[in-house]
């Protein structure tokens, strides 16, 4: 989850960013050729993929890139097949795994980007540039002497200077304070990068436990675990597992962190698909809370393996979910590998809920129609009361305990959390929108950054003592009419209190990392407010 995003979820708006996809009729493409072809071609889709990128090559007007149009073909292919099956380059491909493995070899830092210039916008637990004397705000100026900043290089390419192999040496000079008056140069030795899944846990009250779990990667697990056990030996006798806006991931991962409390022998989850027979996979014994009350978080952005875990406890009738439908992915992608790097991820089966649900949302009309229904469901329940819009699968399914559960497009929840209607809050939603929130904050950390940390010494001081001040708020609002954000003195009073936590929550999270964020965020939660307060 992204500062934009964090912000955002406090408002509890509607704040949907949809990537639109042009339709292409790939049967064009794929037409046959008898005239100006170089060679002879078998009549199979090879053959005539190969017989027009021929044709192309060797008659188009202008000179072109064979390998970049290749690409282009795949992808247009693919997107014909489902919304998810995609072709990755081998850029993308190595990043995806990264992803997916939760590590990398590099520094260790978090770097956050103004204008053309990358700061260091977080120095990540247990990483390579702990105690290197680097600080949050810190202008990265040049890396191993070439400059880096004010020079329009992209932000990927300040990324590609900073990773490396393990052990390996980096120079970093950075510029620091107010206009970077103090100039400073670090050596630091590289190594491997753990990108923590669980950002944050902790106890609410005495027998209330929170878990946070941004995606499902394959040290998902792992972390939900170490986790749990700990809560547990806090006291913990009721759970709350928040899996807002968690895209996913780790089929694998979901499958384990469902074990932890589910009852062994339960199903969790089963596939199948056309080349695929039927798959059923149970839990195992030894799970750590297999017992006590559960509640999942779940909200229009949970989504593939949120919803494989999701929809398992509440099949089993082992969890409440409560917020708002999930996004309805429920196709499982199989990595193929190409000789170049690259790679294909293909839709290989249907994941189905332990009950038979399939909550895939339906994708015949093409992925344009996909999105585009998504978005008018967000628009359609944002006006309404009623958890169980838009079911295009009326066939009932029934959890363990006889309870009826709907499919065919997202996990309805157990108790709906409505959107926000508060109209006060338009005027922060514009603010946090624009990220406006969390860049004020940021530039103040690369003002006071140092001094900040000397004076907070630890998190539970910082989340004690530290209060984003009315100086930072008046920065704020002049920032937001700068930028085409009239001032709305009304809005401005209601939210007050949530924007300066909101300021302190993006400020400790560059000082102390995620957990800081959570520590100050979660108070001003609504949507966990009402999940505290439905379970008095």
């Amino acid at each position: 989850m992204n500062s934009e995003e964090k912000a955002t979820n406090s408002g509890n708006t509607i704040l949907v960013a949809i990537a639109t996809v042009m339709g292409v009729l790939i049967g064009l493409m794929f037409g046959s050729h008898k005239n100006g072809g170089s060679q002879e071609y078998p009549a199979t889709l090879q053959g005539k993929m190969s017989e027009v990128l021929d044709i192309v090559e060797h008659h188009y007007v202008d000179s072109i890139e064979t390998d970049s149009l290749s690409e282009c073909l795949l992808g247009v292919m693919l997107s014909e097949l489902d919304p998810h099956s995609v072709y990755l380059t081998a850029r993308e491909t190595a990043k995806n795994n990264e992803m997916m493995q939760g590590q990398f070899e590099g520094v260790g830092l978090a770097l956050r980007r103004l204008g053309d210039s990358t700061f260091i916008g977080e120095i990540i637990a247990d990483g390579p540039s702990v105690g290197s004397g680097l600080m949050p705000g810190d202008l990265i100026w040049a890396v191993d002497g070439e400059q880096v900043s004010a020079v329009g290089m992209p932000a990927d390419t300040v990324v590609q200077r900073l990773r490396g192999p393990r052990r390996s040496m980096v120079k970093i000079e950075v510029r620091r304070g107010k206009e970077g008056r103090e100039h400073l140069a670090f050596d630091i030795r590289r190594g491997v990068v753990h990108h923590k899944t669980l950002p944050y846990s902790g106890m609410l009250d005495d027998t209330t436990g929170y878990i946070f779990l941004s995606s499902f990667a394959s040290t998902s697990h792992d972390e939900f675990h170490l986790a749990l056990y700990n809560l547990l030996k806090q006291g913990m006798r009721s759970l709350i597992f928040d899996l807002r806006n968690n895209t996913g991931g780790s089929l694998e991962a979901a499958i384990g962190i469902a074990n932890e409390l589910l009852p062994a022998g339960s199903l969790i989850v089963y596939t199948q698909g056309a080349h695929q027979r039927r798959e059923n996979v149970y839990a195992r014994r030894g799970g750590l809370f297999p017992k006590g009350r559960v509640t999942v978080l779940v909200d229009e952005g949970s989504a593939s393996a949120s919803e494989v875990v999701s929809g398992a406890l509440q099949d089993n009738d082992r969890a409440t979910i409560v917020g708002r439908r999930t996004f309805g992915k429920g196709l499982v992608q199989r990595e193929f590998k190409l000789d170049d790097g690259s790679a294909l991820l293909l839709t290989v089966a249907r994941y189905y809920t332990p009950s038979g649900r399939s909550i895939q949302r339906p994708y015949s009309d093409g992925t344009d129609e996909y999105y585009h229904d998504y978005l008018e469901q967000l628009m359609e329940e944002s006006y309404a009361d009623n958890p169980t819009l838009h079911i295009t699968d009326s066939t009932p399914y029934y959890t363990v305990g006889g309870r009826v559960v709907y499919g065919g497009g997202g996990i309805f929840p157990d108790h709906l959390i409505a959107y926000q209607k508060d109209p006060s809050f338009v005027y922060y939603n514009r603010l946090s929108a624009k990220g406006l929130i969390s860049r004020i904050a940021f530039e103040q950390v690369i003002e006071h950054g140092a001094e900040w940390a000397q004076h907070y010494t630890t998190l539970d001081d910082f989340c004690r003592r530290f209060e984003a001040g009315e100086l930072m708020v008046q920065l704020l609002v002049e920032r937001g009419v700068a930028e085409g954000i009239p001032l709305d003195t009304k809005g401005l009073a209601a939210q007050r209190r949530l924007i300066r936590t909101m300021l302190k929550a993006f400020i400790g999270e560059s000082l102390f990392g995620p957990p800081a964020f959570y520590r100050v965020y979660l108070d001003e939660d609504a949507d966990l407010k009402k999940v505290r307060e439905m379970l008095k």
